[in-house]
């Protein structure tokens, strides 16, 4: 039993050893979603959103994007999956992301640029709003749900 003493005791210095002492501003400053430091790659926070995104729940959006993550990436250096690349996807015309093939009822889709009005429509029933998408998907029902995963992606994918 003594011979374990050293290496629990070591143990414990180099826990308290982390403690106290003032944070450095480097290793101290928030992550945003994703995990990519701030100033690395996200340029917009959550403050930056306008009503009603910039109270969302940027954990639960992402929570939910999880879902989406199996067609979805919104990743610039992922390619697109079942279901078209997100990266960049506001103020994007609809059914133009490059090397995708869309639906012909996404094709000939009258709107004319997803923002987060029309991606609230379209994920509250994608069935409803383009009857005649190939997108397999029921939709979310809670609107709070909705504006937590718009307000997901428009940091996610650099809006």
């Amino acid at each position: 039993m003594t011979m374990y003493w050293k290496p629990a005791a070591l143990a414990a210095c180099l826990i308290l050893a982390g403690c106290g002492g003032k944070p450095d501003a480097a290793t101290s400053a928030p992550t945003p979603i994703g995990g990519v430091p701030s100033g690395t790659h996200r340029t917009v926070a959550l403050a930056d959103l306008p009503a009603p995104y910039n109270a969302a729940n940027l954990e639960n959006g992402e929570l939910i994007f999880v879902k989406c993550r199996n067609c979805h990436s919104a990743d610039p250096t992922e390619g697109n999956k079942t279901g078209p690349n997100l990266h960049n996807v506001f103020e994007r015309h609809t059914g133009s992301q490059a090397n995708f093939k869309y639906s012909a009822a996404m094709a000939a889709n009258p709107h004319d640029k997803w923002t987060a009005e029309e991606l609230d429509k379209w994920l509250s029933k994608p069935k409803d709003y383009l009857p005649g998408t190939k997108m397999f998907f029921n939709g979310i029902d809670n609107p709070s749900d909705r504006r937590d995963v718009i307000a997901y992606l428009l940091i996610a994918t650099e809006k």
